[in-house]
């Protein structure tokens, strides 16, 4: 099957720019765009892949000088466009043959994140919106190759795109061993080329606080020098988060904190030892693997509710998300449900609306609070018959901190024991959980300790959870995707990912 897979793949590369047969110059390779069969070889190396794709006969060549045309309100996707052109050398001039064209229409089947790629005899980019148009721009990327050329022959194409969820998302988990904020600006930068949006960072848990509060400088004093053995310590400022926001705004994706509560907080108890109940004697900080033993004194609401209400509204400060997620997951405590509700409804206050982990679905919280489906095994129907919507995040499936193949060192393997390789983490059908707002896979940190292992346990997974958040499910096939990704590494190289060597793509 590998070898297959392989050689499917060196013709897909071999055979991107070339001239079609005349039986299927005009023949949608899409199938949701027509009757035809598909294979892999007919496919335009594009992940995630887009809705509909109709290729044309023969093939256009841009030039290494182009003449531009944006519409007035391409803030970002102009940026995005001139960032790829210098990295290919390609230079701008009025008088240029060549010429790409950023257009804002009114077509309301676009969405707010469609848009339409049309190559004929220039290149043509139009959406509803400048997301619309930055998504195009990041397929047009893919279409031309990752380095300097004389010149870029592309195929004769009409693409017409949307996403199927609106969230399309990564959770990282910067707290038991942290992520620099330089290694954050290039993980946007790559979540950006696949059409993710949605970067969600778990900034607290039992090894460390990761982010600057004023009214407690402790927790970043003591909880942000705290790490698990072997780990980074750190945190950011809020200066460092106000960048990081408006670095990822430009590429449209959205930071979603995270401040676990009421569990996994013994870096805040480290810090303000009032925070735990009185008979608690562990008020360290704590560098090891267990999870589970560690909660705010729920019975001391006099101190919790002030301490969480400040904390939040620091960070509503800093975070312009819409949802703000308060964990909740792994505690028992009678009084769990009563401080779900409780903080679900601070974060309401503050005009935004709470994320929860499943578990937080037994607190009689509105139906707007998105809850994240981590266990596979949980029963969350009667949340979603209160009306509440998902966040796909199973772990057998999406959870990269497990192996890349079975027994791979220095991986988890609690959730399935085969780790999840990157089919597995291909298979997983989001639409199978019922009210769906979209996927999201999580890398918690325990045992990633360097940008490199991030590096090797995110990608090429990653790219999964792109398309799944993405491409319509009836257009998934794994033999497809393993061979328009296989011809993307170029593209993966040029962004200095040290990707594990996934033995499916042939690398």
């Amino acid at each position: 099957m590998r070898i297959l897979l392989a050689l499917i793949a060196t013709c897909l590369i071999a055979g991107c720019g070339s001239t079609p047969s005349p039986s299927s110059s005009s023949a949608q390779s899409s199938r949701a765009s027509s009757s035809l069969p598909q294979t892999a070889d007919e496919q335009l190396a594009l992940v995630p892949y887009p809705s509909s794709v109709v290729r044309h006969q023969g093939e256009w060549e841009l030039g290494n000088v182009v003449h531009l045309e944006a519409a007035t309100g391409s803030e970002t996707s102009l940026p995005a466009l001139k960032r790829l052109l210098a990295d290919l050398d390609i230079t701008e001039s009025d008088t240029a043959e060549s010429q790409i064209e950023l257009f804002l229409v009114q077509e309301p089947e676009l969405g707010e994140e469609g848009y339409r790629l049309i190559i004929d005899n220039q290149i043509t980019l139009s959406a509803n919106t400048d997301t619309g148009l930055f998504y195009a721009v990041q397929t047009l990327r893919q279409l031309l190759p990752a380095e300097v050329q004389a010149s870029y022959p592309l195929p004769l194409v009409d693409i017409t795109d949307s996403p199927s969820y609106p969230w399309r998302g990564n959770m990282l988990d910067v707290a038991r061993s942290f992520l620099p904020a330089d290694y954050l600006k290039a993980h946007i930068e790559r979540m950006a080329r696949f059409k993710l949006n949605r970067l969600h960072l778990h900034l607290s848990d039992d090894q460390g606080w990761r982010v600057e509060i004023k009214q407690y400088p402790k927790l970043t004093e003591i909880g942000g020098a705290s790490a698990v053995t072997g780990g980074r310590a750190g945190f950011y400022t809020q200066e460092q988060i106000r960048e990081l926001v408006t670095y990822a705004e430009a590429r449209h994706v959205t930071l979603v904190p995270e401040i676990d509560l009421p569990g996994h907080t013994q870096a805040a108890i480290a810090s303000y030892n009032e925070l735990a109940c009185d008979d608690v004697t562990n008020l360290n900080t704590y560098s090891g693997l267990e999870v589970g033993f560690s909660k705010l004194c729920l019975t001391k609401p006099e101190v919790i509710y002030p301490w969480v209400e400040n904390v939040l509204s620091e960070l509503v400060e800093l975070f312009p998300s819409e949802y703000i997620h308060i964990g909740g997951d792994e505690i028992k405590d009678p009084l769990y449900g009563e401080f779900i509700g409780r903080a679900t409804r601070i974060v309401a206050d503050l005009g935004r609306t709470a994320i929860a982990w499943e578990e937080g679905s037994v607190a009689d919280n509105d139906p707007d609070v998105l809850l994240q489906l981590w266990n596979d095994q949980y029963d969350i129907q009667p949340a979603l018959d209160r009306g509440h919507q998902l966040i796909v995040s199973p772990c057998s499936y999406t959870y990269f901190d497990h192996g890349n193949y079975a027994g791979q060192p220095n991986t988890y393997d609690w959730c399935r024991k085969e780790g999840v390789p990157l089919a597995r983490a291909y298979s997983l059908d989001p639409s199978a959980f019922g009210a769906t707002v979209g996927v999201e896979s999580a890398m918690w940190s325990e045992l990633v300790h360097t940008n490199a292992v991030a590096d090797n346990r995110l990608w090429p997974r990653l790219a999964s959870t792109a398309e799944l958040g993405w491409s319509r499910a009836e257009d998934r096939d794994y033999a497809e995707f393993v061979a328009r990704l296989s011809a993307l590494r170029a593209q993966l190289d040029a962004l200095g990912i040290e990707y594990y060597r996934e033995p499916d793509l042939g690398w």
